[in-house]
């Protein structure tokens, strides 16, 4: 285990606040080739599981339209146009708003929620971020012969099989596969922070009895990056500015990415900012690419400015990142 790395935010030339980061990089062999922190650390990737999530929805509907796949690994804003994919989603399992057990909150998307505001309207399960990934769970339930009745339970089939397949996918045991309760009340996984990299890199590179749906999920959110995350938000803003890049934002700043160009072959990178700090995850993302290869456009580093203004626009502070990532 190396030193954990850091986002260093300033005040004049005062350190002001630091979050901790720990990081794996691994390939496609599941090797981890380059970490700071502990790669070991069993964590919570949250709404990064996303993807595995959906996998089995992948495997029964192979002819599902890539924007209904994609929106069903999606944290998103609530606009209309996630709400219209959700709903299509729905429909196709004969369910009902009635039938989400995500809850509600109101939409991601600011705009959005001022306009139910303004229309006196209560937001609805439809606008949880997680109503997409809801939605295609019960699709999953009814090609796979299961009880929709239940589908959030740790002892339903469904998530028994997404536990499995976390394991499988991570390359660790089941009992290495924690369970707690995510806050849209499906099952949330802990994994060892490598296990959950490689995830990512067998999405850069599917291979195996998974490969198709895989490479489905891969392609689904690659090209509808706004339904995986919504105006303005770190997946939507930095996969199309680095091609061949899948990335799943999850709660409590983790953060995973899948490379399938990059100068060093196809990779997986996962992190988790010990404190969940979100503000700090992309300034890491950004580094970490830059570690491997990727060039920073100047699009790129506007996702995570150096410099800090105050609301009168004067420059205040500032970021760096210190990663000291140590290559095997």
């Amino acid at each position: 285990m190396t030193q954990a790395g850091k986002v260093i935010f300033t005040r004049g030339e005062v350190d002001e606040s630091i979050h901790a980061v720990h990081l794996a990089v691994v390939d496609v062999g599941g090797t981890v080739i380059a970490s700071c922190g502990d790669p070991d650390l069993v964590t919570f990737p949250r709404s990064s599981s996303k993807p595995v999530q959906a996998l089995p929805l992948a495997l029964a509907a192979p002819k599902l339209p890539s924007d209904e796949l994609a929106i069903a690994c999606a944290s998103h804003a609530g606009t209309p146009e996630h709400l219209k994919t959700v709903t299509r989603l729905l429909e196709r399992s004969g369910s009902a708003v009635d039938d989400l057990r995500c809850g509600t909150h109101p939409p991601f998307d600011a705009a959005v929620a001022a306009e139910l505001i303004r229309a006196g309207e209560a937001p609805t399960p439809l606008h949880h971020n997680c109503s997409g990934k809801h939605a295609g769970m019960l699709l999953s339930c009814v090609l796979n012969g299961w009880p929709r009745d239940g589908y959030t339970e740790h002892s339903h089939p469904l998530q028994r099989r997404i536990r499995e397949l976390h394991a499988e996918l991570g390359g660790v045991a089941l009992e290495g596969v924690e369970v707690g309760t995510d806050g849209c009340s499906v099952p949330a996984f802990a994994l060892p922070l490598h296990a959950a990299t490689r995830i990512f890199a067998g999405l850069a590179q599917p291979a195996g009895e998974y490969a198709g749906a895989l490479d489905r999920i891969f392609s689904a959110m690659t090209a509808h990056p706004f339904l995986i995350a919504g105006p303005g938000r770190l997946d939507t803003t930095l996969m199309p500015l680095v091609p061949g890049l899948v990335t799943k934002m999850g709660a409590e700043a983790f953060y995973g990415m899948g490379l399938r160009n990059s100068p060093r072959g196809p990779l997986g990178v996962a992190f988790k900012i010990v404190d969940g700090g979100e503000r700090a995850r992309a300034h890491v993302a950004l580094a970490v690419l830059e570690a491997l290869g990727v060039p920073l456009t100047p699009e790129l580093c506007a996702l995570a400015p150096a410099t800090l203004h105050n609301w009168a626009g004067r420059e205040v502070g500032g970021v760096r990142v210190e990663l000291g990532l140590a290559f095997a």
